[in-house]
């Protein structure tokens, strides 16, 4: 599986999540306290991006109705989630934050 360049780290603040396209995947991007994790970035509930929702430790937040899912994981952890995301592994290569997909 390639190791694709999805972002420069400093394009995604401690804290935040950010859409990036890799390979037409729509992965949301998260940085908690500098380390970057990454999961599909549509919520199974009704499609809402996860990149655009809160950051809660290692807990994404969707923006539209509240489902939680870790972002180390893709574990759907409560709200109104129907099944867990696909997550992706993540590695740091000086400034660039890439991932590998399928």
């Amino acid at each position: 599986m390639p190791w694709i360049k999805a972002a420069k780290s400093q394009d995604v603040p401690v804290g935040t999540g950010k859409l990036v396209i890799v390979d037409d995947y729509l992965i949301a991007l998260f940085n908690v306290d500098g380390v970057f994790y990454a999961i599909d970035d549509a919520c199974p509930h009704q499609g809402a991006p996860l990149s655009d929702g809160r950051v809660e430790g290692c807990v994404a937040i969707c923006p539209w109705h509240g489902a939680e899912f870790d972002v180390t994981t893709g574990k759907l952890l409560g709200g109104p989630g129907v099944r867990d995301v696909q997550a992706y592994a993540v590695k740091t290569k000086e400034d660039d934050v890439l991932i590998e997909v399928p």
